[in-house]
């Protein structure tokens, strides 16, 4: 639930109302599809009832609220798009001049790193990793163009407004409140203080990426996971590198198995892989992703990345090129496994939010498109109904069970959930098995945070094996190859990695990482005292961006403190994930704030 800050009484508060029809949250490409497909079928609708007295057109205001500062700055993917919904939204994307293209995937492969040092070229790609033909895309740049689409016909994108809270009538969701702006740190208002904005609508649709934060409220609030598994995220870190010009001649794509996470199946490895795509203008791109339910207290996503770049098999493709761009993000990789229920009355979630991802295919985004598409479409029969309620907004999961999204997704439903509770052999086999064979039975899966085991246990009291830390977020194997931005770097640490995000945080207003022992019945030092004993702080490492940092403190009981330096954080979420206690809750910032992620 969203963090109370008593500012004074409700009452007293003159908030700006924006009156809207329906209420996208978030500029992505599920949402923003959504509102482009939906303002196609009121358009036709239109065209009908100008031929047509009997029929009543529509007056439809459609809006969407995204928290960055500007379209895209908070977007962050591989990506190679699968363009099956892009090419029944826009037909003719291929021929327009202003497509954002990459590049095209001429050549792929995979390359499987058996060790520190050495790796092979596997011989073949399973089907569902074909990319060759495919478009290489900035997910960001691909979202400020469907943007530009959707406000050439009417949508009306209010970039820099991050949804706070639901808005009710009659229990039926009825738009959004937006997060107030200029609190000083302690909540209370300064001279610049502005309530956030009434955004009434009859339809809200939330599509705010993983965990997003009006998706939980709107899920807890009508019990729409209540008997069905807990979503279930990897962590991504990515960096674009630049190289010199002309470096960089076709498009291509290499995925990693093995090093540094383990080659799959083998005892003490963790689920996961990176990736390498060549990108315009002499860029590559450079990812790896992990789950968030590993065993390991110390996995640190940032840090694994960097040993990956010096492995010699990467170091061949990559070591002429200096990182320039930098960003993390959780992502959704339950998939049909793990779908909450998908409406509520007047609201629906798609995209991430919604677990719409293939987590064999490493590929998501045709699914939130599409997602958004079957959710406009449900819109648009609902505005003709002038009815809201959640009997009318159940016809997207039937439209969601009806399309392709089911014939793609559902095989691979136990996926996810089959390696965390097993492992990649019996997850493989259990796909391949539901691909030929068919079923819908889903398994049973855990929440990530319960994935992590304390020290002792995974270490088995071999405490002499952790990575070691020469400072806060450098590593100690890695001193000799950190480089600070200004001297063209390869390996970055992780202060260095939050200037390439381009994050900003106005410091002084209330933390958006709200770390509270006391929900769970802790003690006030817990986060320096058990959690130190038991997990080693673990925040310290699973954060991509040295958010959390335990400092000596003189006037501490225990003689150490616990420090948020907020103003870092990228808005991945795995602190709200990943922490075994669920103590610390990531809750909107001021709109507008974060990282740029420009071409990320």
């Amino acid at each position: 639930m969203p963090l109370e800050i008593k500012i004074m009484n409700e009452d007293d508060l003159d908030r700006e109302t924006v009156d809207s029809d329906v209420c996208f949250v978030g500029a992505g490409p599920a949402c923003l599809a959504g509102a482009i497909h939906l303002n196609n079928l009121i358009e036709k609708h239109n065209e009908k009832a100008d031929l047509d007295p009997s029929i009543e057109a529509l007056d439809t205001k459609i809006v969407i609220l995204e928290k960055g500062s500007d379209v895209g700055a908070h977007g962050i993917s591989g990506a190679v798009l699968d363009p099956l919904a892009l090419q029944e939204l826009i037909p003719d994307w291929k021929e327009r001049s202003d497509f954002p293209l990459e590049q095209w995937v001429e050549r792929e492969s995979m390359l499987v790193l058996t060790s520190e040092q050495s790796g092979i070229e596997w011989p073949f790609l399973p089907p569902e990793l074909h990319d060759t033909g495919k478009p290489i895309i900035s997910i960001a740049r691909f979202q400020r163009w469907l943007a530009d689409i959707a406000s050439s016909r009417g949508v009306e994108i209010l970039s820099g407004t991050a949804g706070w809270d639901l808005l009710y009538k009659d229990n039926v969701v009825a738009g959004v409140r937006t997060r107030d702006r200029g609190l000083d740190s302690d909540g209370s208002p300064k001279s610049e203080y502005e309530p956030g904005a009434d955004v009434n609508a009859k339809i809200t649709i939330l599509g705010e990426g993983p965990r997003g934060h009006l998706s939980r409220i709107l899920m807890e609030k009508y019990n729409m996971q209540d008997g069905l598994n807990e979503m279930g995220y990897e962590m991504g870190c990515k960096e674009v590198l630049q190289f010199p010009k002309g470096t960089i001649k076709e498009g291509f794509v290499k995925l990693i198995a093995g090093y540094p996470l383990g080659l799959p199946a083998l005892p003490g490895s963790t689920f996961g892989g990176g990736f390498i795509y060549s990108m315009g203008d002499d860029k590559v791109c450079i990812g790896l992703l992990a789950v968030l339910d590993a065993h390991n207290p110390d996995q640190d996503v940032q840090y694994l990345l960097q040993k990956i770049k010096l492995h010699p098999k990467v170091k061949e493709v990559l070591g002429k090129g200096t990182v320039v761009k930098y960003g993390a993000k959780a992502v959704t990789v339950g998939g049909w496994g793990c779908m909450p229920k998908l409406y509520a009355p007047g609201a629906m979630i798609v995209g991430d939010s919604a677990s719409f991802l293939n987590a064999v295919r490493i590929k998501g985004i045709h699914l939130a498109m599409k997602s958004g598409m079957l959710a406009a479409e449900t819109a648009f029969e609902a505005l003709l109904k002038k009815n809201y309620d959640e009997d009318v907004l159940k016809t997207y999961k039937t439209k969601v069970d009806e399309s392709w999204i089911r014939t793609e997704m559902e095989p691979s439903r136990n996926f996810h959930t089959d390696i965390s509770t097993k492992n990649i052999v019996v997850s493989g086999i259990g796909y391949l098995s539901s691909k030929i064979l068919g079923g819908s039975d889903i398994h049973k899966g855990h929440e990530d945070h319960e994935g992590m085991k304390t020290l002792q246990a995974f270490y088995k009291g071999k405490l002499s094996q952790r990575p070691d830390m020469f400072e806060k977020g450098r590593y100690s194997d890695l001193k000799q190859h950190y480089k600070g931005a200004d001297e063209n770097p390869y390996i970055i640490d992780k202060l260095t990695a939050v200037y390439f995000s381009g994050s900003i945080h106005d410091e002084h207003q209330p933390c958006h990482l709200k770390v509270r022992p006391e929900i769970r019945n802790f003690a006030p030092d817990h986060c320096v005292t058990q959690c130190t004993e038991e997990y080693g702080n673990p925040c310290e490492r699973f954060c991509p961006a040295q958010v959390y940092n335990i400092l000596e403190d003189e006037s501490a009981p225990s003689g150490k403190k616990l420090q948020v330096d907020f103003s870092n954080c990228v808005h991945c979420k795995t602190c709200d994930i990943r922490d075994p206690y669920q103590i610390i809750q990531w809750v909107p910032p001021e709109g507008g704030e974060g990282p740029d992620y420009d071409y990320l």
